[in-house]
C-alpha cells in the first residue's frame, strides 16, 4: 500500500527532535466491585486478541530511507508484549504523577521497524483509576487527533464487558491510496496556484494561505528538541456554552479567545509578549466542497488570537472577526482539486521544516489550537467509565505549543503539548485557563447586572 502525498509529508517532516505521533490520554475510574487484580485482568483480555487488522499490523517498508515514495507493508511478526505495555505511577499517584509519565512517553518516537502505535495501561492513579495512553503514527490517522480512534472501540454500557481492542478494526480515514501525481492532478496544481496567487498574495491577513504575513517571532518560534511536556485542565461544557451565549459568540470562538488570553497572561509574566497578537493554526481536514480525499491535511487556517489587545471584550471582538476573516479567505478560493490545494498550502510548512531554509522563513503561525466534539453520552471499557480524555499534539519545529480541546460526556477537556525547554512550566497555563474563564464569567455577569 503506497502512502499517499500528503500522508508521507508527515514522514518527511519527522525528524529526531520532532516525532510525529499523536497522544490520547484517557482517565478511568474502576468499578464499584473491581477486584484486587481487575487491571491485570484488562490487560489479559486486550493481550490475548491477536486478530491484527490493517493498519496496526503494517510497518514502513524502507524505514531508514526518504520518506517520499514509501509503501507500508504487512508485519506478520507483531509482537503484542510491545505494543501493548503496562506502567505502574510511584506513590501518591497523583495527576503530577500522571502527567510526568505520559510526558516521557509522549517524548519519545516510535519505531519506525515496527507497526507506528503503541498502548500504554497506566495503573496506581489515586482514587481508584487508571489510565490509558494511546501513541499512534499521525500518517495512520485521518482525524485531527487520535480522539475518535479511542472512542469508538469503548462501550456505552457499564455491563457490557467484553473488549474490543484498537487494532481488532481498521481505522476510519486512513486507507494509504496508489500517491502519484496524476497529469489531472498537474493541471489542477497549476489552476490552483494561479488562484490562490491572485487572493492571497496582495492579502497579508493572518488567514492567507501562500503568501502570509503579520505573525511575530516569538518564543514559541525556536528551535525545538524531542523532549516534550503535557499538561491538562477539565471544566463543565455550560461554562463554556452559556458564556458563547451571553457573548454572542460560538464555542470555537470562545474557546479560541480563552487560549489568546491565557498566553497574553503566561508571557506578560516573563516579559516576553510580542507587541503584535500571536497567531494560532486551526487545523483542516481534507474533506472540502463535498469532495472526500483519504489521507491527512497538514494546512489549516490561521487565526489572530488577539494577545496584544489588553482590554477582554475588545480582545474577543478581535478573535471573531480574525475567525470570520480566515473563513472568509477559504471560500474565496477558487474552485479545484482538493490535494493541489493542500499541496500549495503545504509547501511553505514543509520549507519551515527543513535544516537550512527553515531557520530563514518567517514563522508561519506560533501554535496550534484545535477543538473537536466527541461524544455527550458516557463511555465505558469493562465497566470503568471514561472520566476524562485529552488529545495530545505532534509539535513541528520552531512551534513549540499546541492546545488540543475536545467535549465529552458534558466536559471539556484540553490538552496542552509543549516543547520541555521551551515552555517549562507549561503547567501554568493550564492554571490560567481556569482563571481566565473566570475572569470573563465575572465580567460579563458584571456587565449584565449593569444594564
Amino acid at each position: 500500500m503506497q502512502l499517499s502525498i500528503a500522508d508521507t509529508a508527515w514522514l518527511a517532516m519527522e525528524t529526531e527532535d520532532t516525532p510525529m505521533h499523536v497522544g490520547v490520554l484517557a482517565v478511568f475510574r474502576k468499578p464499584d466491585n473491581a477486584a484486587a487484580d481487575y487491571v491485570s485482568q484488562l490487560v489479559e483480555q486486550l493481550g490475548c486478541r491477536r486478530d491484527w487488522v490493517a493498519p496496526w499490523n503494517c510497518r514502513l517498508r524502507h524505514p531508514g530511507l526518504s520518506a517520499w515514495n514509501t509503501r507500508l507493508i504487512e508485519d506478520r511478526n507483531v509482537e503484542p508484549g510491545y505494543h501493548l505495555r503496562r506502567s505502574a505511577l510511584p506513590h501518591p499517584g497523583g495527576e503530577l504523577e500522571l502527567g510526568r509519565m505520559v510526558s516521557h512517553l509522549h517524548s519519545v518516537a516510535l519505531d519506525r521497524r515496527r507497526p507506528l502505535w503503541e498502548l500504554h495501561i497506566i495503573e496506581g492513579l489515586a482514587h481508584e483509576r487508571f489510565a490509558f495512553y494511546l501513541k499512534i503514527h499521525h500518517l495512520l490517522i485521518g482525524d485531527v487527533n487520535a480522539i475518535p480512534l479511542l472512542m469508538e472501540h469503548l462501550s456505552n454500557s457499564a455491563d457490557i464487558t467484553d473488549v474490543q481492542p484498537p487494532w481488532t478494526q481498521p481505522i476510519a480515514n486512513a486507507k494509504p491510496t496508489s500517491g502519484g501525481i496524476g497529469l489531472n492532478s498537474l493541471t489542477g496544481l497549476g489552476k490552483a496556484g494561479v488562484g490562490l496567487l491572485r487572493t492571497s498574495v496582495s492579502r497579508q491577513e493572518p488567514g492567507s494561505f501562500v503568501a502570509p504575513g503579520g505573525v511575530p517571532r516569538s518564543t514559541l518560534n525556536r528551535r525545538i528538541n524531542h523532549q516534550r511536556r503535557v499538561a491538562t485542565q477539565q471544566f463543565p461544557s455550560r461554562r463554556i456554552a452559556s458564556l458563547a451565549r451571553a457573548t454572542d459568540s460560538t464555542v470555537n470562538e470562545l474557546l479560541t479567545y480563552l487560549c489568546g488570553s491565557v498566553l497574553r497572561r503566561f508571557f506578560k509574566e516573563y516579559n516576553a509578549l510580542p507587541d503584535e497578537s500571536l497567531v494560532g493554526v486551526v487545523p483542516v481536514s481534507l474533506q472540502e466542497r463535498s469532495e472526500r480525499v483519504p489521507g491527512n491535511a497538514i494546512a489549516g487556517i490561521r487565526v489572530a488570537l488577539g494577545t496584544h489587545i489588553g482590554d477582554p471584550i475588545k480582545r474577543l471582538q478581535a478573535v471573531k472577526l480574525s475567525i470570520a476573516q480566515a473563513r472568509a479567505d477559504r471560500q474565496s478560493l477558487p474552485e479545484g482539486s482538493v490535494v493541489p490545494y493542500v499541496m500549495l498550502r503545504s509547501a511553505p510548512l514543509f520549507a519551515s521544516q527543513t535544516p537550512v531554509v527553515g531557520r530563514m522563513i518567517p514563522p508561519l503561525f506560533n501554535l496550534r489550537v484545535s477543538s473537536t466534539e466527541s461524544c455527550e453520552e458516557p463511555r465505558y471499557i469493562m465497566g470503568s467509565r471514561l472520566e476524562a480524555v485529552y488529545p495530545l499534539s505532534q509539535l513541528l519545529q520552531y512551534s513549540a505549543l499546541s492546545i488540543d480541546c475536545v467535549s465529552y460526556a458534558g466536559r471539556l477537556n484540553i490538552g496542552f503539548t509543549g516543547a520541555r525547554d521551551t515552555l517549562p512550566r507549561l503547567q501554568r497555563m493550564a492554571v490560567y485557563f481556569g482563571q481566565m474563564l473566570a475572569d470573563l464569567e465575572e465580567l460579563v455577569e458584571s456587565e449584565e447586572g449593569v444594564a
